[in-house]
């Protein structure tokens, strides 16, 4: 078995919200989890400034259909690949897609690297390391397995309350973020 670790960053078509809380994340994180595990690919998200930052690991044919759906995907443009490596293991094991909501840590990030904006398109190798890490070693904005069916497979037939209460752990977890990028 061949594992690859991709990571790209794009930038969203759709108009931001006001309130910090974007939909769209909302939806992508959703689907993602739901069809991920099923491609057998893990990964991690993180969006902000208008800007995507993903990291997907799998092996390289299930890497590359999705990323043939995703140049398809008009809620993004400008996919640029920041980095595409071997792995010998996942370090997203159990995540059909992490959402890292730490946006406080994100920006140290940027300040430590002399940035004042989330643009990952223009990180420097050793900052796209460090997002990665920083994404792996963080916390996910929803509690592991509210609507990850990767963290919990036996949820794959959840009712549909089940569903809806990792619908609203997601939308907290979005006002958790709105909260932290006001303050």
């Amino acid at each position: 078995m061949s594992l690859e670790r991709l990571v790209y960053a794009s930038r969203a078509t759709f108009a931001l919200s006001r309130s910090g809380i974007e939909p769209e994340v909302g939806r992508i994180l959703m689907q993602s989890r739901r069809h991920n595990p099923r491609r057998g690919l893990v990964g991690g998200l993180y969006f902000g400034d208008g800007h995507f930052f993903q990291c997907l690991e799998g092996e390289a044919a299930a890497i590359d259909k999705l990323m043939a759906l995703l140049a398809t995907d008009p809620r993004h443009t400008e996919i640029t690949v920041l980095r595409r490596d071997p792995i010998t293991e996942s370090t997203f094991a159990g995540w059909g897609m992490k959402y890292v909501p730490n946006a406080t840590e994100v920006k140290r990030l940027l300040a430590q690297h002399g940035q004042n904006r989330f643009d990952p398109a223009t990180f420097p190798e050793a900052m796209t390391t460090a997002m990665v890490e920083l994404m792996r070693r963080g916390p996910d904005g929803t509690p592991p397995g509210a609507i990850d069916p990767a963290a919990q497979p036996h949820a794959r037939g959840q009712d549909r309350v089940a569903r809806g209460l990792g619908a609203v752990a997601l939308l907290i977890s979005l006002l958790a973020l709105a909260i932290s990028l006001v303050g």
